[in-house]
Order: structure tokens, then sequence, then C-alpha cells
């Protein structure tokens, strides 16, 4: 049985850290979902894509109700994570299982306290300790005891 892992946060170019996420996951029965799959990123592009956000968010949506998990990432970067916020909130509402990494700066990660208080035991500071949840999840999930 394959895990249904949604990743949340922002696109950039310049981290890709969804690569990171599922690199360290590798060996682990999962198949991911992720809102840049279908996004071309050359400029001109991209301006289009943003003057058609619905389309993105009704899909990103849609992505997030096959899922079984929503691992999302807030960091500090030039996104505001509105989007993210509003993916990490219809999981919640949809009984989804989210992991929250935020490793902001303390004075800017206290803007996040309404969505960490919806995820609970599942707030990490690091994206490493986000992802070791997420390793041992999976592996749970997946324990068979000796028969």
């Amino acid at each position: 049985m394959l895990i249904k892992v949604y990743l949340a946060g922002d696109i950039s170019r310049v981290d890709r850290w969804r690569s990171r996420v599922m690199k360290a996951c590798r060996d682990l029965p999962i198949e991911w979902y992720c809102p840049v799959d279908t996004i071309d990123y050359r400029p001109k592009q991209l301006a289009k894509a943003n003057a058609q956000n619905l389309v993105f968010l009704d899909c990103d949506l849609a992505k997030v109700d096959k899922a079984d998990v929503v691992f999302a990432y807030i960091r500090e970067c030039d996104s505001r994570h509105s989007g993210t916020s509003a993916e990490i909130g219809y999981a919640y509402k949809a009984g989804k299982m989210v992991i929250l990494v935020n490793d902001m700066q303390s004075d800017l990660e206290c803007k996040y306290g309404f969505i960490k208080r919806l995820v609970g035991y599942r707030y990490f500071r690091s994206l490493t300790r986000g992802i070791d949840f997420l390793q041992e999840f999976v592996a749970e999930m997946h324990y068979r005891p000796q028969e």
C-alpha cells in the first residue's frame, strides 16, 4: 500500500526542497503529489499562470483530496505562503494528517501560529526533523510484526 503525500510549500527555482524530501524517502512506499508537476516556470508562462491562479488552486486542492498526508514547508523566501496556508486549512478540514515544518526566525515564525495550532505535535522547526517524522510514520504504517 502506497502512502500518498502532497508536498505543500513555496515554489522556487533556486532551492528545490521537494526533491530533498523525496530523495530522503526514496526507499519508502510513497506516492508523491506536488503543485509544481505541470507548471512551466519560464517568465512569460509564469506570468500567464499567475493570471489563472484559480486553475492552479483547483488542481492543488484535488491533489490534497487524493493525499493521505500533507507535508507542508514554510520558510523564509519571497512567498507569503498564502497558498500553503490555504492548503493546510483545506487538508485539516478534510481530516488529512498535516506535517508542518516552519524554520523561519522566531520573529517571523509567530505569523503562522494559527496553522501551527491546527497541526499540534506534528510541527517541526527544521526540514530534517519533519522528514524524520514522515519517514517514521510511513515505516510504522508498513510495520508487520513477525508472525
